[in-house]
């Protein structure tokens, strides 16, 4: 179980650069919203909605490559690590995808469960950082495609089950992490480039 004590140890460290920054700002509190229910599945975190994430961190623990947004005062998405324009409507998209992540079944977590099977160890491929409004954190690990990659296994916070969280969502986090919804325009010129991210060093 070490590597899920890692696992948590990255969104202690998370949350608390997070609760920095939204205390130096003291963004006015945000009315309360309820995200829609996924029609016949279960949701990872139903109470979960939008206007209650603060900072999201998508990270692919092998590359290094990550990619955070997280709300200003004002409550509008902003890319803080990353240079160039926001598209604000993706950000509250991964916002939206992450509040309604719906998972098919679990599978128990046990000692004796391998977790290389399922494609934890020696990394995971995704973390799902979450900070929430209230200071409150979570993260979702998420491992490999199950064999009809319909799914993919994934740990969740402290619980003792894997999720077989519903493939399509994943991929699309994981298409924003290669190609963050960032643009950069040279100035003087209409063209607008493309930023692709880097691994942290």
């Amino acid at each position: 179980m070490r590597n899920r004590r890692t696992l948590f140890l990255f969104i202690v460290i998370f949350a608390a650069l997070v609760i920095v920054a939204y205390l130096q700002t003291r963004p006015a509190p945000l009315p309360p919203a309820t995200a829609a229910p996924t029609p016949f599945l279960e949701r990872i975190y139903p109470e979960l909605a939008v206007l209650d994430i603060q900072a999201i961190r998508l990270e692919n623990p092998t590359t290094g490559i990550s990619f955070t947004i997280s709300r200003a005062a004002d409550g509008e998405w902003t890319a803080p690590d990353s240079e160039g324009v926001l598209d604000a409507q993706a950000a509250t998209q991964i916002a939206r995808t992450i509040a309604l992540l719906p998972y098919q079944r679990t599978l128990e977590l046990t000692d004796d469960t391998n977790l290389a099977e399922f494609g934890f160890e020696p990394n995971a491929q995704l973390f799902i950082q979450v900070v929430r409004v209230d200071g409150s954190a979570n993260i979702v690990a998420v491992g490999a495609l199950t064999a009809s990659q319909a799914a993919y296994y994934a740990l969740v916070d402290e619980r003792e089950i894997i999720y077989l969280i519903e493939s399509g969502p994943i991929r699309f986090l994981l298409n924003f992490l290669q190609t963050p919804p960032l643009n950069l325009t040279r100035q003087g010129s209409g063209d607008t480039l493309l930023i692709t991210p880097t691994a942290e060093t």
